[in-house]
């Protein structure tokens, strides 16, 4: 990593990026992520930084209201910015048809992705199968839309499933330390995500 600049992560989304409910350092999995992507030499850190900016209760249009301001606030001579999106659950837990949804997140992620490199991570499953059905089918309409406007989509639905994810929920939604782990583990072998963590002087 040059000395002339700054790799920078945005990461973008309600509680569940936030952490809430991780109760061990270094809280949440976009901070376990980070740590994991330095100990396996994609980055420095520092210089490399990880904005966390999960907001609690926030819906995807709440989200999408404020990231241009947020991120615009944190630049500075020499960044390179990346801009990763969690969102959904808030909307699903509040009754949002799956794919109406996905339309709203096309919206999002376009405008993301004129501003800086995008990627997009589909919420993770929550207590309770007819929320969780919702979930999964938001998850599958979220890889179609990146599909089709060519932005990255991690989608760790399935594979949370079979590790049994729920059982390290600690409320109805938010995972625990070993929930975010998990999450973050899973996220670092997915190629989308080692690529999107690569820098190049």
């Amino acid at each position: 990593m040059g000395r002339d600049n700054t790799d920078t992560w945005f990461f973008f989304g309600d509680s569940i990026t936030l952490g809430v409910n991780d109760t061990e350092m270094p809280g949440g999995f976009v901070a376990r992520l980070a740590l994991l992507g330095a100990k396996q030499g994609f980055f420095e850190l520092p210089p490399a930084t990880f904005y966390n900016l999960g907001a609690r209760r926030q819906k995807l249009a709440q989200i999408e209201a404020r990231f241009e301001q947020e991120y615009t606030a944190r630049l500075m001579p020499g960044i390179r910015s990346r801009l990763a999106f969690c969102t959904g659950t808030v909307d699903i837990m509040g009754g949002a048809d799956p794919l109406e949804l996905g339309r709203d997140l096309a919206r999002l992620l376009a405008k993301a992705k004129g501003i800086a490199p995008t990627l997009f991570i589909c919420p993770p499953p929550a207590a309770g199968e007819e929320r969780s059905a919702s979930i999964r089918a938001f998850g599958l309409a979220a890889c179609e839309v990146c599909r089709n406007i060519n932005v990255p989509c991690v989608n760790l639905y399935e594979d949370l499933v079979r590790a049994d994810f729920t059982s390290l929920i600690t409320d109805a939604v938010h995972p625990g330390p070993q929930g975010n782990q998990l999450i973050a583990e899973l996220l670092m072998a997915r190629p989308e995500i080692r690529t999107f963590l690569t820098v190049a002087d």
